[in-house]
């Protein structure tokens, strides 16, 4: 018999063909942070004026102009993460540290010989982490809202049939199969049938009501996250002097994404009347892909010791791949004793969609102090609420578009840095703060940073600086199955060492 599927709550979210795409996750892959150089991190990213940074490409491709002579840097970073989730029934910070090779650039010059007003030629290239997405987050809390009904809400209008194995048929072979031709709503609906959560109101074949058989007046939950991989910027930049006073650039980006996250959600303290005493709900999933996008910038020389920026990046078109896998596990009376029942299909759901994450515009002004340092100024743009799904025909994607439109906001980014030589010695120090772009939550982030840089006078520097960050972040439980939220606080510390040498 070819099965049949109906679900209402489907036909209404058009969620059918996906996995679970959230606002959340949209936010998260848009974002971006202070990563870089010695020299560049040190001084809070505050070089959109200045220019003559490797990393300062990245924000503005004019910068590569003010470079004299070729040259070439490697930075490597060491980070440090101390996490912790408020309003819990438990609060224990998850620690943890890596280390990354997180920029990598070169400059060639080329110098005008004409008396034409063109001074010079640079082209440039640039390998920078803008977002570091490794995190670990744990939250222990009571809530009145249960697994239950995730699998509940996702089950009802589906027909019973098409949820049941046939002869010959396996777990994973069903599970595929719901996947591929009816989405996610009936993968769940599957998974929480099998594990006993819910059951049918009739045994018909096409029945497509449901119940829960858990009884609860408050669950206990313990949710574990664990999340790695990064967003890489590689930026191909051409750049030129006109006169002496005007420097204008020009980057096209090519960007690499890679998130994976793994969510594990417990959940217990049912009544002695439920039939089900224990629920593990396991999601693990991988996002992938490349995209592209284009900025343009000048600095420009006012005065001999002031300078100003302007720079403006394109909306980044991002083309990616999402990779999941689920399993559900449930203690569940069965004959009046505890059994407990294992739903693990290895089949891994696979779907590609396109993101766009919103342009950012930039102004900045510096002071130059002669020989003896600088100070440096630069303040940005991002409209949080701009990121889209390419939607095209589903209702889903455009009703998360809304979503997006509607909790989120324009976000301003505020930097500051400055730098004191002394001799062959430079002390730099700098400041950096995020605005949250959520409307009814707190996102934001900022650091205070510090370095200290050598240079031998035979062309080569060697450059430290140390971050101390703290980041906001509202999380969701909604990828583990509950509509829910909460903050989490991330104190991350950051040692990054340059080297950088003329060619």
């Amino acid at each position: 018999m070819k099965r049949k599927l109906f679900s209402i709550i489907s036909v209404l979210l058009s969620s059918l063909y996906l996995t679970a795409q959230t606002s959340q996750e949209a936010f998260e892959l848009s974002t971006s942070n202070i990563f870089g150089s010695a020299r560049y991190t040190s001084m809070g990213g505050a070089f959109g004026s200045l220019g003559g940074d490797l990393s300062s490409i990245s924000d503005n491709p004019a910068g590569a102009a003010v470079f004299l002579f070729p040259e070439v840097g490697v930075s490597f970073e060491v980070n440090f993460n101390n996490s912790i989730s408020n309003g819990d029934t438990s609060n224990s910070p998850v620690k943890g540290s890596y280390s990354d090779l997180n920029q990598f650039g070169l400059v060639f010059s080329l110098n005008n010989s004409d008396d034409g007003p063109f001074k010079k030629i640079n082209f440039g290239f640039n390998i920078q982490k803008i977002q570091d997405f490794k995190n670990n987050i744990n939250t222990v809390s009571s809530r009145n809202i249960g697994l239950d009904q995730f699998f509940l809400n996702n089950a009802q209008g589906i027909f019973l049939d098409d949820i049941m194995t046939r002869d010959n048929e396996t777990i994973d072979d069903l599970y595929d199969f719901l996947g591929t031709n009816y989405g996610y709503s009936a993968q769940q609906a599957f998974l929480g049938f099998n594990a006993y959560i819910i059951d049918p109101v009739s045994n018909e074949s096409k029945n497509n009501s449901y119940f829960s058989t858990a009884s609860y007046d408050q669950v206990n939950h313990d949710f574990y996250l664990d999340k790695s991989g990064d967003h890489r910027k590689y930026s191909f930049t051409l750049s030129t002097q006109y006169k002496d006073n005007l420097y204008l650039g020009l980057n096209l980006n090519s960007h690499q994404l890679n998130k994976h996250e793994i969510t594990d959600l417990t959940e217990s303290n049912y009544l002695s009347d439920s039939n089900i005493d224990f629920i593990r709900f396991n999601n693990d999933v991988l996002t992938y892909g490349r995209g592209f996008s284009a900025q343009i910038g000048m600095i420009a020389k006012v005065k001999n010791n002031l300078r100003i920026g302007l720079s403006y990046q394109s909306p980044t078109k991002l083309n990616l791949t999402e990779e999941s896998m689920q399993f559900l596990i449930s203690d569940n009376l069965f004959e009046g004793s505890l059994v407990t029942d294992v739903v693990d299909p290895q089949v891994i759901n696979t779907s590609k969609y396109k993101l766009t994450i919103p342009s950012k515009t930039s102004i900045s002004a510096s002071l130059i102090i002669k020989s003896k340092g600088l100070i440096s100024f630069e303040y940005s743009s991002k409209n949080y609420s701009n990121i889209n799904f390419t939607a095209n025909k589903n209702s889903y994607l455009r009703n998360l578009n809304q979503e997006l439109s509607s909790n989120y906001k324009p976000a301003s980014i505020y930097k500051l840095g400055a730098e004191l030589n002394q001799n062959q010695l430079s002390f730099r120090a700098g400041y950096y703060s995020e605005e949250s772009s959520m409307k009814n939550a707190d996102n934001s982030h900022s650091g205070i940073t510090f370095g200290v840089g050598y240079d031998f006078n035979n062309g080569s520097i060697l450059g430290v600086s140390l971050i101390s960050s703290n980041i906001n972040l509202n999380n969701s439980l909604s990828s583990s199955g509950i509509n829910d939220y909460f903050d989490t606080n991330t104190k991350r510390t950051s040692i990054t060492a340059s080297y950088n040498f003329k060619l």
